[in-house]
């Protein structure tokens, strides 16, 4: 459970890339994840021009990070409602696999999340050239981490019940 416990949102960096078989590795874990009716409706965009990184981090107000990260995976989808009705749950899945998979690297990781934003979405479409019949479904900004951060004991009692309510 290390990487459980370890994971936690990393939002400043280092300057220093991160290598191409690393990030290959991290799209490899979000693809572990499990999907309904194993449908596997996603797909990624690996970003590691800064010119693009740049564009990214204007396109909502938590996606400053983005100016200083050394890449980032956007977990895009054809979402198409009829055909995979549980898009966002695989996509979500893909994006904690990787998040997991990071923590375990040693990477520092930020999950950003575009939908159902439309507006923010749209912004990205454009800068990455996305087909407008897909969803943005999240932005996960990546770095080696400028500063530790202590694990945190999300574990709350009360939020838990047996049996029934």
């Amino acid at each position: 459970m290390n990487s459980i416990y370890n994971r936690r949102s990393i939002r400043k960096y280092e300057d220093k890339n991160i290598p191409k078989s690393k990030l290959e590795q991290l799209v490899k874990a979000g693809m572990q994840a499990p999907s309904a009716h194993n449908k596997k409706p996603y797909e990624f965009i690996i970003v590691t021009e800064k010119e693009l990184l740049n564009k990214l981090s204007e396109t909502g107000l938590y996606c400053h990070m983005l100016k200083y990260a050394a890449a980032a995976i956007v977990v895009i989808s054809k979402a198409d409602e009829q055909e995979t009705p549980y898009w966002q749950a695989d996509c979500g899945a893909v994006v904690e696999n990787i998040l997991l998979e990071a923590t375990e690297l040693g990477i520092g990781s930020c999950w950003i999340g575009e939908y159902p934003n439309i507006e923010k979405s749209q912004k990205v479409k454009e800068i990455l050239l996305i087909p407008e019949d897909y969803q943005v479904f999240a932005t996960i900004s990546l770095g080696y981490a400028q500063e530790q951060k202590s694990p945190n004991d999300n574990y709350y009692k009360e939020k838990v019940h047996y049996e029934k309510f």
